[in-house]
């Protein structure tokens, strides 16, 4: 089977394609179709790099470049006849749908969360919603997790059939290592870089009252760096809140070194306003941490609430109320990190799942 990827090799993107490829065992082909401006290392598979082409596909909108990334990628298709598109995220997905939808090529489509989910804007909203509508085509959608694929039939308009779902999955992080954490306080983490996305404003006033309970825990941001829209709003506002000696922002690290921050941290935090499905988070549920997270699309197809950590609203008082919870009790957190460590190898763990995937291409070309 050949398998040609449409999307961004970026953040999680790239990590979600990456695995899917490299952990499959199947006699696949696989073709690369991303950005000529990504910055990434090869993809390997068998130990030789997989074929990349680099195209006009950038996040932001541009006519004049979309509609070159779409005979770009059209060419790609006729040239190398795949099986199967596999596309991804908003830009890659309305490129990649198209072009299937131009070739008659089974395509399938991995929102990785809905575009219209991006924006604070109720216009933009509307916007990007109709554009999800209107290029759905006969494509299906892959979607990353059983809320995602519940938004893709109520909100989108995918019928039952076309709506699939495979979770994220991920390879076992306690087995990668980094370079060691020399730090002797206790700490909780959250990576994430400062965008409306992850809710890093909403962090600081939640340190905040933890602080001013008494909470001596203290508070790492990680992967800040690419693509941060609200960098310098984070930095004014911690300064305005006093809580520069409770949050350091760290800038990006090579992924094994990020997982050992989070491997020595008291334990996870997200506060993101939307997500697919986390990949930070089942990383952090590999490792055997307890979560605090928002109760939003994404974070709830992982964390149990009250098992392996809370869910809850977008409330200071109640994060603050979970912090300071779990920073007192050292028996709740590691009953929740144990719990958080079962779920993973039950439902996340990659090894145990990349053969759902290739079911899941074999029923979209049977279709």
């Amino acid at each position: 089977m050949k398998i040609l990827h449409v999307g961004q090799m970026i953040g999680g993107l790239d990590i979600y394609i990456r695995n899917s490829i490299a952990y499959n065992k199947e006699d696949n082909d696989y073709i690369i179709v991303c950005g000529d401006e990504d910055k990434h290392n090869p993809v390997m598979r068998d130990s030789k790099p997989v074929r990349e082409y680099h195209i006009s596909l950038y996040r932001s909108l541009n006519p004049f470049k979309d509609l070159k990334a779409l005979l770009q990628t059209v060419k790609i298709i006729k040239k190398e006849k795949p099986d199967v598109i596999h596309c991804h995220s908003a830009k890659g997905g309305v490129i990649g749908r198209t072009a299937g939808w131009l070739t008659h090529i089974p395509t399938c489509y991995t929102p990785h969360a809905f575009s219209y989910l991006c924006t604070p804007s109720n216009l933009k909203r509307k916007i990007y919603l109709v554009i999800e509508k209107l290029t759905k085509f006969k494509t299906f959608v892959l979607a990353c997790s059983e809320s995602e694929q519940q938004m893709a039939k109520k909100e989108v308009g995918y019928d039952e059939r076309h709506a699939l779902v495979w979770h994220n999955a991920v390879p076992d992080a306690s087995l990668e290592q980094g370079k060691a954490v020399d730090l002797d306080f206790p700490y909780a983490c959250y990576i994430g870089r400062p965008s409306y996305q992850k809710n890093v404003l909403f962090l600081l006033d939640v340190i905040k009252e933890a602080k001013d309970r008494g909470c001596r825990l203290k508070f790492i941001l990680l992967g800040v760096g690419y693509h941060s829209p609200e960098l310098a709003e984070v930095k004014q506002k911690i300064q305005d809140l006093h809580i520069a000696d409770n949050m350091t922002l760290m800038p990006w690290v090579s992924h094994a070194d990020c997982m050992e921050y989070v491997r020595k941290s008291s334990f996870y935090l997200s506060t993101a306003i939307y997500e697919g499905l986390p990949l930070a988070v089942i990383e952090a549920m590999s490792v055997g941490k307890a979560i605090v997270a928002s109760n939003v699309v994404g974070n709830k197809d992982c964390v149990k609430d009250g098992v392996n950590g809370y869910l809850l609203p977008m409330n200071v008082s109640d994060f603050a109320d979970k912090i300071v919870e779990l920073a007192q009790n050292d028996e709740l957190r590691v009953k929740m990190g144990k719990k958080s460590r079962e779920l993973f190898i039950k439902d996340f763990y990659i090894e145990n799942r990349i053969h759902l995937l290739q079911e899941k291409y074999e029923e979209i070309i049977s279709q």
